[in-house]
């Protein structure tokens, strides 16, 4: 069987590097890019098999402009991830907290670690376009001053020793990660399903969408709005449910269907247990170790 080439945002040792050896395995073939767009492009335009996005993170919450990606790029949803993210300070052997002037990361990783950047205000806070990157960055630097906040796998990568262990503002901190395909593949007894919908604008309309999930017992684990580009007065809907049976879903989204005016499936797949997210971790941590 081939190697899937699967594109990434970031480079190796990045999350969404980890993300894509923990769901595909250690030998996938991974294409770096500088942004969720340019992995979306790759993905419609073939010159990937699939795709990986951070849709969400336990602390900072959802990213607004990955779900409007997937639309406009018309793509599928066929799998979900979620990895526990360990956020540490790291610099260049020998440097000490003290030394460091300023701090570069993911904008993700900084919305994750406000409150020990607030102990720090004296200490300039820099994005930069992934973790991998910012730690090459670090590495490379002469000054010493310079350090990164990012995960155990960087600072193996990129011969960085933690001078601040658990940055992140919680311990049990997670990243949920979306599988994209240019078409749908075929997955054998599905569970859950993404899909987008629009109501009409009237009172109680969402109302309605939640009876009918209600109705069908089907459990709603993600609702989130989403602005429209160029209509300042709508928004679409994003769901996942997760369900029992397929035949069970499907009877729901036809009783949708008369109740909205646009609905569409983004992805019918199976889910991975969040309660599984402990046990990833440690088998993360001795993969690192």
């Amino acid at each position: 069987m081939r190697n899937h080439l699967i594109a990434i945002q970031g480079s190796v040792a990045s999350f969404h590097d980890l993300a894509a050896k923990k769901y595909f395995g250690e030998e996938v073939s991974t294409l770096e890019c500088g942004s969720f767009k340019e992995v979306c492009d790759k993905i419609a335009n073939n010159k990937v098999d699939y795709g990986i996005i951070a849709i969400e993170n336990k602390i900072a919450g959802s990213i607004l402009l990955n779900y409007q990606l997937i639309e406009t790029y018309d793509l599928k949803i066929i799998g979900e991830i979620y990895l526990p993210i360990e956020l540490k300070l790291l610099a260049k052997p020998g440097a000490k907290l003290k030394d460091i002037t300023e701090i570069i990361s993911h904008p993700m990783a900084l919305g994750q670690s406000q409150a020990f950047l607030s102990q720090h205000e004296n200490i300039v806070v820099t994005e930069y376009k992934d973790t991998a990157s910012c730690a090459k960055l670090v590495s490379e630097d002469t000054s010493g001053k310079l350090s990164v906040i990012g995960g155990p796998a960087i600072a193996g990568q990129y011969n960085l020793e933690v001078i601040v262990e658990n940055v992140s503002d919680i311990s049990q901190n997670f990243t949920r990660f979306y599988i994209l395909s240019k078409g749908e593949d075929y997955v054998s007894d599905p569970n859950k399903a993404s899909v987008t919908l629009q109501t009409n604008n009237e009172p109680g309309k969402l109302c309605d969408v939640l009876v009918i999930l209600k109705k069908h017992n089907l459990n709603l684990t993600k609702i989130q709005s989403v602005p429209i580009p160029n209509n300042s007065n709508a928004y679409s809907f994003h769901l996942d449910i997760e369900f029992e049976y397929k035949d069970q879903f499907e009877k729901t989204i036809n009783d949708l269907k008369k109740e909205i005016h646009y609905i569409k499936i983004l992805g019918i797949y199976k889910t991975e247990n969040k309660r599984t997210t402990e046990k990833n971790k440690l088998i993360l941590q001795n993969h690192l170790n």
